[in-house]
């Protein structure tokens, strides 16, 4: 089989994979379309997809603030998930290889994973305030344990022999996590950090809707249009959160697991 061949078979199947996706949905639009223009459902409850195109419009492309609120969104989320990323791996890392550290705060670990981030935010908000700094620590709070937890984890699963063998060949500290810890836990890591980035958005939003002083982001928006009973932005927002958090799975860590597991042969290739 030729390489062209190859490239058209991989572009018909990621296109058939798109239209497997998306088609549900487009079922959904036109059948909601349908109830709303027929009058079975009220607008002013539940405004039909083509309301929802022409404010993305709106939003989009005539005034522009949709940009100033995703932007600030992003902003927050990646500031929040890279320093979990960050200290949850160097800390898995740590507690992994250190049995008296391990003993010590994986009891503390377990019980702190269990308590949800909203329930963190308001304590954040009387220690912090109200502004961006509440947002991006409840982000960082979020992601921080499921990163913490799943570096630990794959890293304690790794064979023995293998670690073994690296310290008979001088790797330590720094050198041996780069080159032996790191790359056979990846799969257990991968996992935490998509793990991560779920709950990540779900502190974003929440911390966006209870921060008084922040003036833009999607959590903003959608809060904001309560008081004006704008079903259509309170939607669109949640779409909008929606669709961005599955584009980062799909660009970002799916990225990363072809570059790495897939690539190194430690999972089968989607």
């Amino acid at each position: 089989m030729t390489e062209q061949k190859k490239k058209s078979i991989s572009l018909s199947s990621k296109l058939k994979s798109s239209l497997d996706f998306l088609f549900p949905f487009l079922i959904i639009g036109i059948v909601w379309e349908i109830l709303v223009q027929t009058g079975i459902i009220e607008l002013r409850s539940l405004p039909a997809p083509s309301t929802l195109l022409a404010k993305f419009w709106e939003l989009t492309f005539v005034n522009g603030i949709l940009w100033k609120h995703l932007g600030s969104s992003l902003y927050r989320l990646a500031t929040g998930y890279l320093l979990a990323v960050l200290i949850g791996t160097a800390l898995g890392a740590l507690l992994a290889q250190k049995p008296l550290l391990h003993d010590m705060f994986e009891p503390s670990l377990n019980l702190l994973m269990s308590v949800p981030t909203i329930a963190w935010i308001p304590i954040f908000l009387i220690t912090l305030g109200l502004g961006d700094k509440t947002v991006i620590i409840a982000i960082f709070t979020s992601s921080f344990f499921a990163i913490t937890y799943n570096t630990m984890r794959g890293i304690e699963m790794i064979d023995k022999s293998i670690v073994n063998a690296a310290h008979l060949m001088g790797l330590h500290g720094l050198n041996l996590f780069l080159e032996v810890l790191l790359p056979a836990s990846m799969l257990s890591i991968i996992n935490g950090l998509r793990l991560a980035i779920g709950y990540a958005w779900r502190a974003l939003v929440g911390g966006e809707l209870l921060a008084a002083m922040i003036e833009w982001g999607l959590g903003k928006m959608v809060y904001q249009a309560r008081y004006f009973n704008d079903a259509s932005v309170m939607l669109l927002g949640l779409l909008i959160i929606g669709i961005t958090g599955f584009l980062l799975d799909k660009t970002f860590l799916t990225i990363l697991e072809r570059n790495t597991v897939e690539k190194w042969g430690m999972t089968a290739k989607k």
